[in-house]
């Protein structure tokens, strides 16, 4: 069952229950796919004025992104609760002996590698929805410029929430300078998120007084 496919109510009600999949991941995972669908949606509403006939192409190509985006968002949902469930399974394995012990140290450290992509993977889909946002934050139907602020806050909240998974799972990596590596790039990712979101907020804020 994909978690993505589910109605808001299932999801919501699944994501409430006792069980830990799904968790913060896979709603930082959805909470992008929202921003990136609020793009595409100014993006399609603005192409579609003929008040905006000018940046039609533009928008058009900025729907077509965010669409992609929104696609890789909701997949992450699942890929995030699946690389959980790998990590809970390794924990799990035996450890009677130095060498079930040696094979579940291994496990656990493969998944926990494994656990760091989904989010890092959330991060960088954030960053180009900020990306997208702040292009129509010039040029969008200024009716629906609320709804890019509104993007621009779920790619951040997306991001922020993302690289708290990262920085969880980093700290138990053996491999320092892998778990460096892994980190740099989502304080990187995350900070560009950030300068981003503010820039949308604070032109959209600039607007909504003139």
């Amino acid at each position: 069952m994909s978690l993505s496919t589910l109605s808001m109510d299932a999801f919501t009600r699944k994501l409430a229950s006792a069980e830990p999949t799904p968790g913060g991941g896979s709603v930082s995972a959805a909470v992008g796919a929202f921003g990136a669908a609020l793009v595409r949606m100014v993006a399609l509403l603005t192409a579609n004025s003929p008040k905006h006939a000018e940046v039609a192409a533009r928008c058009t190509a900025v729907a077509a992104t965010a669409q992609t985006l929104a696609d890789e968002l909701l997949a992450l949902i699942d890929a995030d609760a699946a690389s959980f469930d790998r990590v809970s399974d390794a924990y799990r394995l035996p450890k009677a002996d130095d060498a079930q012990k040696a094979a579940r140290s291994a496990s656990i450290q493969a998944a926990l590698t494994g656990a760091i992509e989904p989010p890092l993977h959330v991060l960088e889909a954030a960053s180009k929805t900020c990306g997208l946002a702040l292009t129509l934050a010039d040029i969008g139907n200024p009716n629906v410029l609320s709804d890019i602020a509104c993007a621009a806050l779920c790619a951040r909240s997306a991001a922020q929430g993302a690289a708290l998974n990262v920085e969880i799972n980093a700290a138990s990596l053996k491999d320092r300078a892998r778990a460096d590596e892994l980190l740099s790039r989502m304080r990187a990712q995350l900070a560009q998120v950030n300068l981003l979101a503010e820039v949308i907020l604070g032109k959209l804020g600039a607007k909504a007084k003139s």
